[in-house]
């Protein structure tokens, strides 16, 4: 799953980057891999242990922004078996707090896994957070839920 959600998010980068004006500075962000969170975080009061991810954005200086992300949430349902939340989304907004620091947002369908109805138009927030391993934390918002961050430690994110 988390190779085919980082070429889903890379071929969309490239595609809406055909026709992007090369006259601004941009910050490009990049990633592929799977975290941790700590005990006790949940989502929509289910209990997760981790993401895999698949991120791909161009932030210009601006403040607009470009891409893609998506993210399965690791999780256990009331069941307690595996339930995996599927999250997709397209960014519009961005901006570069550091060399390692990049945050942008938009808008993200999340899909709950229960049954029920994909949710579209939920707004997310993806602070990208690279270490020297390339690798480091992603702290995520989607719609009411502010997750801690997860530590990454499958995979690698860049930001250059």
């Amino acid at each position: 799953m988390r190779f085919r959600c980082t070429v889903l998010v890379t071929a969309f980068v490239l595609a809406s980057l055909a026709g992007w004006n090369a006259a601004f500075a941009e910050t490009f962000v990049t990633g592929g891999g799977g975290g941790v969170y700590p005990p006790g975080t949940t989502f929509n009061a289910i209990p997760i242990s981790g993401v895999d991810f698949g991120l791909g954005s161009t932030i210009v200086d601006d403040g607009s922004a470009v891409g893609g992300i998506c993210l399965f949430l690791l999780g256990t349902s009331v069941a307690g078996r595996p339930q995996t939340i599927r999250i997709t989304g397209n960014a519009t907004t961005g901006q570069r707090r550091a060399a390692n620091v990049a945050i942008y947002s938009g808008t993200c369908t999340v899909d709950m896994a229960d049954g029920m109805p994909p949710t579209p138009g939920v707004p997310f927030t993806a602070t990208v957070t690279t270490d020297a391993n390339d690798q480091g934390k992603l702290g995520l918002v989607i719609g009411i839920n502010t997750l801690p961050d997860a530590v990454v430690n499958a995979g690698s994110q860049t930001i250059k």
